[in-house]
């Protein structure tokens, strides 16, 4: 899978950080979703109620390998590059797949990839459905744990979430909020 540079993200998220002091959760949201307007997005709401459910999401870290060792959504795997490809044609074809990273623009992009791979002539006939089942985390880990919602490390539940920068790492909450329900 080929990278994308968050160049025009980054830019746009500069000029706000420049006007009002940074950009907001809400913000970067709504700039990943014109980036990638064909990428599906899932709540994290969804998430929570769909990780009740059987199968439950298989959920693909798709940051750093240095942010995953700090902390990550329960169960998430960590892959980058091809290997995401290939877990995604690995998996059961009934469950459903969430990718995530910081604020959901690293995620959106790898499915933006998946979307453009089912089109060529590598893969399998598994891949027509893949608009049905694999999504991306919008707002991602930041949001996830903002809301109060548990991180682990291994499966082991931690506090800390890695901030990718000073500039992204003010989105994240000093200390998790009680989760409400």
């Amino acid at each position: 899978m080929r990278r994308r540079a968050p160049a025009a993200l980054l830019s746009m998220a500069l000029f706000l950080a420049a006007a009002c002091g940074g950009p907001t959760m809400s913000q970067l949201k709504a700039l990943v979703r014109a980036s990638f307007p064909g990428v599906p997005q899932m709540s994290i709401d969804e998430l929570d109620r769909r990780l009740e459910e059987a199968p439950p999401p298989l959920l693909i870290d798709v940051r750093e390998p240095f942010e995953y060792e700090v902390s990550h959504l329960p169960g998430a795997v960590h892959a980058q590059g091809e290997d995401i490809a290939e877990l995604v044609a690995a998996a059961d074809p009934d469950r459903p797949i969430v990718l995530y990273c910081s604020v959901g623009y690293r995620s959106s992009a790898a499915v933006a990839d998946l979307i453009q791979l089912r089109h060529s002539d590598i893969l399998d006939p598994v891949w027509p459905d893949i608009l049905d089942r694999v999504w991306n985390l919008e707002g991602s880990i930041f949001e996830w744990a903002n809301s109060g919602r548990p991180v682990y490390r291994g499966d082991v539940e931690v506090e800390r979430v890695h901030p990718y920068n000073e500039q992204w790492g003010k989105l994240l909450e000093p200390h998790p909020r009680p989760r409400t329900r």
